[in-house]
């Protein structure tokens, strides 16, 4: 799994590079998301704007990130396709993590400056 990723006024952001984050790719993604957590990065904001399917698995990586970051983080979305943001509103995790249109968005509900 490949992933573009930058650093934009305090925030990492990941852009995974694949069209679904499911179970056939989700361990590669823990692994690449954990050693960010570790190296200190508390507020990610995902560009989700080339994943166009996640399945369960997918949803658990991105709540495990989430876990990962403790109270003192957070993870925010954008960019999200309107199949996969279906998934959000049933699963009803639209209401755990910040959903924008925009990285301008996302890095306001990370609190960036």
């Amino acid at each position: 799994m490949q992933f573009e990723e930058q650093q934009q006024q305090g925030v990492l952001v990941v852009r995974p590079l694949e069209q679904s984050l499911d179970a056939t790719n989700i361990q590669e993604f823990k692994q690449f998301m954990a050693a960010r957590v570790q190296a200190g990065n508390r507020l990610i904001a995902f560009d989700l704007g080339e994943v166009e399917f996640i399945d369960s698995s997918g949803l658990g990586g991105i709540i495990s990130v989430l876990k990962s970051v403790g109270e003192e983080g957070n993870v925010a979305l954008f960019g999200v396709d309107e199949h996969v943001m279906t998934l959000f509103k049933l699963t009803r995790t639209d209401r755990i993590f910040p959903i924008m249109p925009g990285i301008s968005g996302a890095l306001k509900a990370l609190g960036a400056n």
